[in-house]
């Protein structure tokens, strides 16, 4: 069930990098095939990209987004919408995830704002509360290890221990 009241997922978590770097780590469609999901994403106003992997528990796999806005290194933002299994079902509303970067004390406060959560189920919405907080502590520090003068070289997450499993998906998308 869907909720009645607006809610929003917020973390916010600090990184000893600079924001050139934080911004490769949720930009660059390697680094985020490591840590958030396989994905054709650009970081350019009006690209509409997918997050892909295997059908499980959160539904089809497949989330469609579209880049609503792109301010290098400062705010990127998405549109997001999980395309549910059952295709006869109607899709719920678009959610918003906002990234905003300021620089702090010789490093990065990393922002994340999920707004729109109150359209998709219970489950989905405290799924994704948890994950966001994981992704941001442990996956992105991790991206991080591996990016440098804001470019960032594969290889911080092996594919065996990264959270999906994409037995589907076009290589491509995976490394």
């Amino acid at each position: 069930m869907v909720a009645r009241r607006p809610i929003t997922i917020r973390k916010e978590r600090f990184y000893p990098h600079p924001p050139e770097d934080v911004w490769a780590a949720i930009t660059d469609s390697h680094a985020l095939a490591e840590w958030l999901e396989p994905n054709d994403h650009q970081p350019i106003v009006g690209h509409k990209f997918q997050f892909r992997c295997d059908p499980g528990l959160c539904g089809s796999g497949v989330t469609e987004c579209e880049v609503l806005e792109a301010e290098p290194p400062v705010r990127l933002v998405w549109s997001w919408v999980h395309v549910p299994k059952d295709p006869n079902r109607p899709r719920p509303k678009p959610m918003i995830i906002s990234w905003t970067l300021s620089p702090k004390d010789g490093g990065t406060m990393l922002i994340l704002e999920h707004s729109g959560a109150e359209n998709i189920d219970w489950l989905t919405r405290n799924m994704m509360r948890v994950g966001w907080g994981f992704m941001m502590k442990k996956m992105i520090a991790r991206v991080l290890s591996r990016v440098q003068e804001g470019t960032f070289t594969p290889g911080a997450i092996p594919l065996e221990k990264r959270y999906y499993t994409c037995k589907t998906i076009p290589e491509k998308y995976i490394r």
